[in-house]
């Protein structure tokens, strides 16, 4: 079995998994560590046992050691660093429509510099890394941020009066699609179950199970079912009633009626 740690980042809250190479950790504390590419810091916040064949191919192989004050101490200084970059960054890239650089994080050794943006239209960063490096003198890698991500950042208030999930429990946000919404028989037009982000609200997600699973008990919509009545077209389907709307085949009724699962068979 091996040793999987989930450690987040100190901006965007990001969690990226490392398998452990060395060295000692503390679960949710933060702690240091060094892999082929960089030297990080971030907070372990899970520790699970995978097998071989389990691991993905997102894991990288690192060493830890728990941080000390004088590495707390250290990230203090490069947060006061980063917020003067953050300033030259914005200034040098003022002028790109549809470009907004949302913050910018350097690795603990200072070998590296993260400028996490978003942006409308693709970019072309020679002239804006040409211009940067000049001033910084630091090797930079820019990082495009999903809108969720930037909601994430920088927080907001949902329709439901809460602060929004992915700011306060939800670690990666789910990409919502319109068939898990349209089981719930929400219409998805507007912007009415858009979050802050403008994409469709994360917890439209949380109920796509429990109402996939009472879908399956259910008749499709177009399908022909046999009712006290008679047989019958189904219309509509109400997962939380576990409840069917027809409308008879014989026209005896131009009404639409509403049956129980139970009482009807297909």
């Amino acid at each position: 079995m091996l040793k999987i740690l989930s450690v987040r980042s100190r901006l965007f809250n990001k969690i990226s998994k490392f398998m452990i190479k060395s060295g000692e950790y503390v679960l949710n504390k933060f702690a240091v560590f060094k892999c082929s590419d960089e030297t990080g810091f971030g907070k372990i916040v899970s520790v699970e046992l995978v097998k071989n064949f389990e691991v993905t191919v997102d894991v990288r192989t690192a060493s830890f050691r728990v941080a000390t004050e004088e590495d707390l101490d250290k990230i203090k200084k490069l947060e006061e660093n980063e917020k003067e970059v953050l300033k030259i960054s914005k200034q040098q890239t003022c002028n790109i429509t549809g470009f907004k650089i949302l913050g910018v994080e350097y690795s603990f050794d200072m070998k590296k510099l993260y400028i996490y943006f978003s942006s409308d239209e693709r970019v072309d960063f020679k002239i804006i890394l040409r211009q940067l490096y000049k001033i910084l003198k630091v090797w930079i890698e820019f990082r495009q941020v999903s809108v969720r991500d930037a909601a994430k950042f920088f927080g907001g208030v949902g329709i439901c009066g809460l602060d929004i999930c992915c700011k306060t429990f939800l670690n990666s946000p789910k990409k919502i699609n319109a068939l898990s919404v349209a089981n719930q028989n929400i219409y998805v037009g507007g912007t009415k179950f858009c979050g802050v982000c403008g994409r469709l609200m994360c917890c439209l997600e949380y109920e796509d199970k429990m109402y996939s699973k009472s879908l399956e008990n259910l008749p499709n919509i177009g399908q022909t079912v046999k009712t006290p009545n008679g047989l019958a077209l189904v219309i509509g389907v109400d997962a939380i009633s576990c409840k069917v709307k027809v409308q008879m085949l014989d026209e005896s009724t131009e009404e639409t009626l509403l049956f129980k699962v139970s009482e009807i068979s297909y």
